[in-house]
Parts: structure tokens; C-alpha cells; sequence
């Protein structure tokens, strides 16, 4: 009986080792695969039971019953997983928040010789060469191409600003479809790692998958991952249930009614608003719904105080076609109301002659008119600011919040790129320890089948010798 004892535990070794061949194999394949946790044969000995017969021997006493390998376990730490994607969803919200910041500085290119400070002084400049020469046709004609380059630079700031918005609106649209796709593909992985556990197997690689794609949705926004009893997972996206068991729960696009339109994620199934406290979505409405609104505002003040500003003076004024006299035609020297519709008004445009530079008829000679609306460039006619420090006031603010998202990021980025180190140090695919281990594993092989060797002797020799 002893004889067949050792033959069976040492066949068990030849699986159990063949085993932890196949489990290197597995990880050594999936090297450099994303989301991948090394897994390990658990190796243990299969102790006596004492209600066992078969090893009872009254001279030599018990043997165990050799080595089980039944469970492969991956590598994986928990916590580890919930820091990481606590930092994911934070680095990836500064790094969106600062990708539209960033698109948005370079819109205003300043400080440059061809940003909207440049123009803002060269268009007060050509002011001041109509003072001198109010009759000269020069400075007029300059003063009419320095203020349709102005208006056509504010207009294009504000368009590129609006635009710029916009494709932060429909950022927001597609993130739904994100959502969904990730949403159901956790249900669906719900259902096999359930189905698979319960029979009493490791579904391993499909927990990879799932973490993976938990990881991916921890980017978009914040999330809680608790794991059921029965080996699911329930997802929580802000403070609603995303997905549960095997069911997932769709979000969908709605409208503001505003013009335009602003995009907003609901859910489905009781119409509760996404509501997220970081990750990609909460860059991107922050960025929407705060960041360039607010820089279209200023944008749109500063245009709109420099048309009053300067039509107000420029009705009081005389054109060198007013020589005739009194009253003078109350021309506007601008068109529009704000940032979006700002331009030189068409007369003046088709002849610059109507530029009102003198305080009265007749006076072709007078730039009285011209040396007042030069003068608002000094003047605090935005609060307590002028013109130009109002501007590089609103550059300065974008500039730092620029910088703030962007050193958010790179911090984050740093906190993102150790915790993932960290990670990786616990489940990533060390190959030299793989290479090791399976060295180890077909020794361990060799062994047990040299121990079947053995046995087969002992067995010829019992059998086939006994009689010599």
C-alpha cells in the first residue's frame, strides 16, 4: 500500500508542477499586457486526515498526501487600487481643465507684437496722429485699418473663445457614450466572474479586465467600488449607482434650452443629473461652464465699454465733410454692441473723411474731438482700470489660473506615476522571477518524475525479482 501511496503523490507533484509551469507561462505572455495581475500557484501540502485508513502503518506510521495545487491566485492590493483611482480621477480633471486654459491664453497671443495689447496701443496711437494732422488723409486712412484690425482681432478672440466652448460642450456629449460602453461591459464582466466563482474556478483574467476598465472610469469621474458576496461588483459614478450585479444603468444627453445649448449627463432610469467631483467630466464642465464663460464676459466688457466710450465722444465730434456747419451728424465711430459684432462703422470705413476729429463745423484744422477719445487711454473708464490694465489684468488672471492647472497636473501626474510604480511592484510581471520560477517548477518536475522512476524499479523489483 505504501508503494501506491507514494506513486500517487507523486503524481500529483507532476501536475502541481505542470501547473506553475503553465502559470509563468501565462504571466511571462502577458508581460507588457495593460491591466495585467501576475498570478501564482498556491502550493501546499495536503496534510493527514485522520479518518484516513489508507495511510495508517503500524511500524512506520503516516505520510501526508504530497502537494496541492488547486488555486492560482493573482497579485493584486486593494488599497492600492482605490489610491490610484482616487489620483486618476484628479490628474486627469487639472489636465483637462489645463489643455482648455491653455488653448484659450493662445488665443489672445500676448504678450506679442501682434496681440490684442499691441493693437489696443497702436489704435490709441493712431488716435494721436489724427490730433496732429486732423486734415491729414495719412493718419486717417491709418486710423480706419488700425481700428478694422482691432475689431476683426476681438471678434475673431471671441469667436475662437465661443468655438473653443463649444468643443468643450461636445466633449461632454460624447462622454455619455464613454460611460455607457464601460457601464455595460462591468455588467457583462459582472456576470462571467460570478458565473465562473461560484463554480468554485479563479476568474483571474476576467477581474484583470474588470479593474481595468474601473481604472478607465475612475478617469472620468469619481467612483466607489464595493465588491458583493457573489464576486460582483457595485459602481458608483458621483453619488448614483452606475452599475449593480449584472444590470448597468445608461446615462444620456440632455439640453439646457439655453442658446447654445449646453450639454448635461442624466441618468435614465430616474433622471438624476451626473454629478462628479473629479475626473476628465469635472475638467471639462468646469472649463465650460466656468473658465470660458467667464473669459468671454471680459472680453465682451471690454469691447463693449470701448464702443460706448468712444461713440459717446465721437457723436460730439465734426468730420471734414461737417464744414458747412452746425449741428454735426452725431455719427458712431463703432458699430455693434459687444466682442461678437464690433467693427468700424461703414460710413467711416467708405470714407475716412467722416472721422468726427473737430469740435465744430468748419474747423478742418481742429482735433479737439480727436485728443479727448486719445485721452481714454489714460482714463480709468473700466472701474478703476483703463483700457489696458483691464486687459492685461484679465490676461494675467488667465495666465494664473494657467499656471495653477498646469502645476495641479504635474503633481498630480507625479502622485499618479509612483502609486502606479507602487502597483506595479506588487502585480506587474517581474521576467527574470517568472524565468526563476519556472526553472524552479521544471525541477521540481524532474523530481517528481524521477520519484515515479524509483517507484517503478521498487515495483520491478518486488514483482519481477522476488524469486531470483
Amino acid at each position: 500500500m505504501g508503494i501506491s501511496i507514494g506513486l500517487d503523490i507523486a503524481v500529483k507533484a507532476l501536475r502541481a508542477h505542470q501547473l506553475a509551469v503553465d502559470v509563468a507561462s501565462h504571466n511571462l505572455a502577458n508581460a507588457t499586457s495593460p491591466g495585467f495581475s501576475r498570478q501564482r500557484v498556491l502550493l501546499r501540502p495536503l496534510g493527514i486526515d485522520g479518518s484516513d485508513h489508507f495511510t495508517r502503518d503500524a511500524l512506520l506510521g503516516r505520510t501526508g498526501f504530497g502537494v496541492d495545487a488547486s488555486d492560482v491566485n493573482r497579485v493584486r492590493d486593494i488599497f492600492l487600487d482605490y489610491q490610484q483611482r482616487q489620483a486618476l480621477g484628479q490628474r486627469t480633471q487639472s489636465e483637462t481643465q489645463a489643455q482648455a486654459l491653455e488653448k484659450a491664453e493662445l488665443v489672445f497671443n500676448d504678450p506679442s507684437d501682434d496681440g490684442l495689447a499691441a493693437m489696443l496701443a497702436q489704435f490709441w496711437n493712431a488716435w494721436h496722429d489724427v490730433v496732429n494732422d486732423p486734415e491729414g488723409s495719412a493718419a486717417r486712412t491709418t486710423l480706419v485699418h488700425t481700428t478694422t484690425t482691432l475689431a476683426s482681432r476681438i471678434q475673431r478672440a471671441h469667436s475662437n473663445l465661443t468655438k473653443q466652448r463649444d468643443d468643450l460642450n461636445y466633449q461632454v456629449d460624447a462622454m455619455g457614450l464613454r460611460i455607457n460602453a464601460i457601464a455595460d461591459e462591468l455588467a457583462q464582466l459582472n456576470f462571467q466572474v460570478k458565473q465562473v466563482e461560484l463554480s468554485g474556478e479563479m476568474a483571474n483574467d476576467l477581474r484583470d479586465r474588470r479593474d481595468l476598465l474601473l481604472d478607465q472610469l475612475a478617469e472620468i469621474g469619481n467612483i466607489d467600488v464595493t465588491e458583493e458576496s457573489d464576486h460582483t461588483v457595485t459602481v458608483k459614478l458621483g453619488n448614483h449607482d452606475l452599475v449593480s450585479g449584472a444590470q448597468s444603468y445608461a446615462v444620456e444627453v440632455v439640453g439646457d434650452g439655453g442658446t447654445p445649448e449646453m450639454k448635461n449627463l442624466q441618468f435614465v432610469s430616474d433622471g438624476v443629473a451626473v454629478d462628479v467631483s473629479s475626473g476628465e467630466l469635472r475638467g471639462l464642465l468646469d472649463a465650460r461652464d466656468t473658465d470660458m464663460p467667464a473669459l468671454i464676459a471680459k472680453l465682451d466688457t471690454l469691447a463693449a465699454k470701448l464702443i460706448e466710450s468712444v461713440n459717446t465722444l465721437h457723436k460730439t465730434g465734426y468730420g471734414l465733410d461737417d464744414l458747412a456747419g452746425p449741428p454735426g451728424p452725431e455719427r458712431d465711430f463703432f458699430s455693434g454692441t459687444g466682442a461678437a459684432d464690433i467693427a468700424l462703422h461703414a460710413d467711416l470705413l467708405s470714407d475716412p473723411n467722416k472721422i468726427a476729429a473737430a469740435g465744430g463745423a468748419g474747423k478742418p484744422g481742429d482735433g479737439s474731438v480727436a485728443l479727448q477719445i486719445a485721452e481714454l487711454q489714460m482714463q480709468a473708464t473700466l472701474g478703476t482700470q483703463t483700457f489696458e490694465e483691464y486687459y492685461s489684468s484679465m490676461v494675467a488672471v488667465l495666465g494664473a489660473d494657467v499656471s495653477r492647472v498646469q502645476g495641479l497636473a504635474a503633481s498630480n501626474q507625479l502622485l499618479t506615476n509612483h502609486l502606479e510604480a507602487m502597483r506595479q511592484s506588487v502585480q506587474g510581471v517581474n521576467i527574470d522571477e517568472e524565468v526563476a520560477n519556472l526553472h524552479a517548477a521544471q525541477y521540481a518536475y524532474q523530481a517528481a518524475a524521477r520519484v515515479i522512476t524509483t517507484i517503478d524499479e521498487m515495483l520491478d523489483t518486488l514483482i519481477n525479482r522476488m524469486a531470483v
